[in-house]
């Protein structure tokens, strides 16, 4: 979906520009994710190791398996039962594979969102050009992101996706609501513009979930005065989600679904030729992508552990609820915000009288599935 502008120009107004995609092989989440030994599905309660010696520890747990999925033109092993969404060819190519049971398990690739305003001001302008007769400007309904950053940007999408311009290209997108961002790092890619790896939580359809997120924002019409200026882009925008207490484990097979796209080179070539010069130079560019992947690896096995803890404790405010956890086996609780106050004025009356509240520092424990308070007797 391509927009006319004046004087000639012209700017991709879709949401992906899938020759990246086709060249680095959808990739790029693989150089950030962890490199874990841990996989576990949310399908049953997954049992990671919290330094406890108990049966409960032991249990195996299913693993989220992947499945070879055909699109015609591409391939990707994705989720078992997920659902595939895409939009767009060629340049426009997007997808999102989304658990129907559990939408904040995603991975979602944008190679292109927008164009967004850099200020209400431009938007002022816009208006007042169309009011007094002249052409419509296909955009004015995308918002404001100011500061133009990845983390504003992130945090904006919900509002992004829900325009009409975003959604006559593609239903079904992520809803992405009160993103709140935990962590951010500086990250390499060919792309003009900032580029950020960021961690956050958000809720997606009623349901907390964590997140990683690649993101480059680049101004492509600085603001003259004019209409149809002031407008920037989010680039290459890759995505890997999962729910409360799970995206730990579950990194590895989102990733490796991510990893596995692949783009038949006859449809390549084919797009190849249908796009202008500028396409053509960004594919040579996003072929550099893969000589970025030891760095921005790296860079995510060396976050802070901390930030897992914090996605928790998000999750927790977000559904109003706590954690408590019984010493002996290392079980962890999901009860009410508040329950644990009253359980410990009276803890003589339950038989699993020995319970506390999670210790702060505690990364086992905060990233170990939680069983349901039912189980509290």
């Amino acid at each position: 979906m391509r927009i006319e502008l004046p004087r000639g120009k012209k700017l991709v107004i879709s949401i992906v520009v899938a020759v990246i995609v086709i060249l680095v092989g959808l990739g790029a989440i693989g150089y950030y994710v962890d490199n874990k030994n841990l996989v576990a599905s949310r399908s049953g309660e997954s049992s990671p190791s919290t330094g406890q010696s108990t049966s409960s520890q032991a249990k195996t747990t299913p693993l989220l398996t992947l499945e070879d999925y055909s699109g015609g033109f591409f391939t990707i092993k994705k989720p078992v039962g997920w659902k595939v969404t895409t939009g767009g060819s060629c340049a426009t190519f997007s997808f999102v594979i989304q658990n129907p049971d559990n939408p904040a398990q995603m991975i979602m690739y944008f190679g292109e969102v927008g164009p967004v305003y850099l200020s209400n001001n431009q938007k002022v302008i816009d208006k007042n050009y169309m009011d007094m007769g002249g052409y419509k400007i296909a955009w004015y309904d995308m918002p404001v992101v100011s500061p133009l950053t990845p983390e504003t940007f992130l945090k904006t999408m919900n509002t992004i996706t829900s325009t009409p311009l975003v959604q006559q290209f593609m239903t079904s997108l992520p809803q992405l609501q009160d993103v709140d961002v935990i962590s951010s790092t500086t990250a390499t890619s060919p792309v003009p513009g900032t580029t950020k790896l960021m961690r956050a939580v958000f809720m997606e359809k009623g349901i907390p979930a964590n997140g990683l997120f690649f993101l480059t924002t680049t101004v492509v019409l600085p603001e003259t005065g004019m209409a149809s200026s002031g407008i920037g882009y989010g680039m290459t925008f890759i995505g890997i989600s999962s729910g409360r207490a799970e995206f730990t484990y579950l990194e590895k097979p989102l990733n490796d679904s991510l990893k596995s796209l692949d783009i038949s080179q006859d449809y390549v070539s084919k797009c190849i030729g249908a796009q202008n010069a500028q396409t053509q130079n960004a594919l040579k560019t996003s072929k550099t992508l893969s000589e970025t992947s030891d760095v921005i690896m790296q860079g995510y096995e060396n976050r802070n552990k901390s930030d897992d803890i914090i996605s928790e404790k998000r999750s927790d405010v977000m559904l109003g609820r706590d954690r408590v956890y019984d010493p002996d086996t290392g079980n962890v609780y999901d009860v009410k915000n508040g329950w644990y106050d009253s359980y410990n004025t009276n803890r003589q009356e339950f038989k699993m009288n020995n319970l506390e509240q999670l210790p702060q520092d505690s990364w086992n424990l905060w990233t170990s599935p939680t069983k349901d308070a039912k189980e509290i007797d």
